[in-house]
């Protein structure tokens, strides 16, 4: 399973392959965002040959087998009917078991281990009397309500515009959107709406360095 993506999909798993690979119409069709590639890869076929199209973009997605999350890159072309290859990079990484009779991946022997917290920054000696505003737990609230809180009252018989309807978003916008709400609505700084007018959003894409 791909993050915001709701189907399984079908991937090869292929130890011929040094790296992971992702179907080009796949990454188009789901609106993967796909990171283009300072200098085109050369990919070199199973016959020893150049292939006549050099790689120009990559993607990374968090993926999950057998209950195991992984977030891997992708290096983006077109695979016909293959939608998704996990080469020798993922192979190493994750070290799975295979049953080769019955063609499952599993890991009953991977030990489990803890990951360290994120160190925090130290925070400079002449801002320790602002520590608070630092704190995660005081960013998820809202300040007090205050006197200067008002209604937007629309006259009574008003034209208004229509609500607009959500513009199409891709499975992985939709799931964002989705988790950004419910994170917002459960720390408080938003609620439901009751007005009778609202305006759809969108997505910028933020360039990402490869």
């Amino acid at each position: 399973m791909v993050k915001g993506i709701m189907d399984p999909i079908p991937t090869l798993v292929d130890s011929g392959s040094s790296k992971n690979f992702l179907d080009i119409n796949f990454a188009q069709n789901n609106k993967i965002p796909l990171i283009p590639l300072v200098n085109p890869r050369t990919v070199i076929a199973i016959d020893g040959k150049e292939l006549p199209n050099k790689i120009k973009n990559k993607a990374t997605l968090e993926v999950e087998i057998e209950g195991w999350t992984f977030d891997i890159t992708f290096f983006v072309m077109d695979l016909g009917d293959t939608d998704m290859i996990l080469g020798l990079d993922w192979l190493q990484e994750a070290d799975p078991d295979i049953n080769w009779k019955t063609l499952e991946i599993s890991w009953k022997g991977r030990p489990i281990t803890a990951k360290a917290g994120k160190d925090l920054p130290t925070i400079p000696e002449e801002f320790m009397e602002f520590i608070d505003v630092f704190s995660e737990e005081l960013f998820k609230k809202l300040p007090e309500h205050r006197s200067f809180d008002c209604n937007i009252n629309f006259e009574e018989g008003s034209d208004l515009p229509k609500p607009a309807k959500v513009y199409p978003l891709s499975p992985i916008e939709s799931r964002t959107i989705k988790e950004f709400i419910d994170q917002e609505l459960a720390d408080g700084k938003i609620r439901p709406s009751k007005s009778p007018i609202a305006s759809p959003c969108f997505f910028v894409k933020k360039r990402m360095d490869p």
